[in-house]
């Protein structure tokens, strides 16, 4: 891999791998590797998918890519997908190539419709790497701290009488751009009741609501999108990752009301890969075969499974500070009784044992998101590799 850039922050530990199938990836000795982490948290329905592989094969021996002039009809099906489990019947989609384009667009729209000079995000989210959502400067953002409202004591509505919440400018926020669940990858959630009086302000305020769905999308946490657990009606929905089940596709929602906006502020984006008919054959292939195989049902019952047999091992092993999570995303964070490099040296250990996670770069956190097929036998094949080597410490 020495003509390979490799900067993405995590160690390339597995140079040979040749081929993959559901949840294992195998290498060229044959050795097979169980994918905790579902690749980068993109394959829910595990690699290879059958069905998905047939969709795209289909439309490669048709069209892959369209012009400037001219569409072919599986970018409207692929629309009519998104917009139906997102709940936008009369909305419009667009369709990218990563998840940082598609919050970037979400943005960007929010901007040319609004004449208000700031966003609003919490400060733990990650929103992606390019254009203003990447770097967040401070005369376009807000960075809102909500640790402190994780311990709150009181269960009444946030009001001016909070300091932390009254500190929020709404009058100055054209968005609240939400990342409900990742956290930069470290699986925190934030409360529900500051979450429904942040929307509230917002709207009263005249401002918009976009969500970041790319990890917690593609019925990651129990349900198509994270936020459908906080009870808020976004304007626009960011969707990548398991979108393509591990194909570079990825797609922004809008609403009736923002496409009204756009048309009328007369929004321009305009880039070679855009509403690719292949990355649309995916994306649909995808959502029907997860409506088919009743993937969110599954999600919710190995992810019960998953943190149970989690919580279990918590409590024998003091070592684990806390095991959090929502359907199939968790977190397993480490305490203060073990350094860094311990929770490096478990991670190399389990993946010598033919498990990957991932390991959150300078934290001591993994991050554990198995495709939503897996079985109950292959979750305690983990559980049980983990119990040896922490038993073993």
């Amino acid at each position: 891999m020495q003509n390979i850039v490799w900067n993405i922050g995590h160690d390339l530990k597995l140079k040979n791998i040749t081929h993959a199938k559901g949840c294992f990836i195998y290498d060229s000795d044959g050795k097979s590797y169980l994918d905790m982490e579902s690749g980068v948290w993109c394959t829910p329905l595990g690699h290879c998918h059958p069905e998905v592989n047939q969709a795209m094969t289909f439309q490669i021996k048709h069209i892959i890519h369209t012009g400037y002039c001219y569409a072919h009809p599986i970018i409207r099906e692929a629309a009519q997908s998104i917009l139906g489990i997102a709940g936008f019947p009369d909305g419009k989609c667009l369709f990218l190539t990563s998840g940082s384009e598609a919050v970037e667009i979400g943005v960007k729209v929010i901007k040319t419709i609004s004449s208000k000079p700031l966003l609003l995000t919490f400060s733990d989210s990650f929103l992606g790497s390019l254009g203003s959502s990447g770097t967040r400067p401070d005369n376009e953002w807000f960075l809102f701290d909500w640790s402190k409202c994780a311990v709150c004591s009181s269960d009444t509505d946030c009001d001016s009488g909070c300091r932390y919440f009254s500190s929020i400018p709404f009058e100055k926020i054209s968005g609240f751009v939400f990342e409900p669940g990742s956290s930069s990858g470290m699986v925190r959630f934030p409360p529900k009741i500051l979450i429904s009086c942040i929307v509230s302000r917002i709207k009263e305020f005249n401002g918009f609501i976009q969500i970041n769905e790319i990890t917690t999308g593609m019925g990651r946490t129990g349900k198509w999108f994270g936020y459908m657990h906080y009870d808020i009606t976004p304007d626009i929905i960011s969707i990548g990752k398991g979108l393509g089940n591990g194909y570079p596709v990825s797609a922004v929602a809008f609403n009736k009301y923002i496409i009204y906006k756009m048309e009328e502020k007369g929004f321009y984006h305009s880039q070679s890969h855009q509403n690719d008919p292949l990355g649309c054959a995916a994306a649909n292939a995808v959502i029907q075969t997860m409506i088919k195989e009743n993937s969110l049902e599954k999600c919710i019952s190995n992810g019960s499974y998953l943190m149970e047999k989690l919580i279990e091992l918590k409590n024998k092993h003091k070592v684990i500070k806390e095991i959090r999570g929502r359907g199939l995303m968790i977190a397993m964070e480490f305490s203060d009784k073990i350094n860094h490099d311990t929770v490096v040296l478990i991670y190399e250990k389990l993946l010598k044992k033919g498990f990957i996670i991932a390991k959150r770069p300078k934290l001591k956190i993994f991050r554990i998101d198995p495709p939503l097929i897996i079985e109950k036998k292959l979750m305690d094949d983990f559980v049980q590799a983990m119990d040896k080597i922490l038993s073993e410490l």
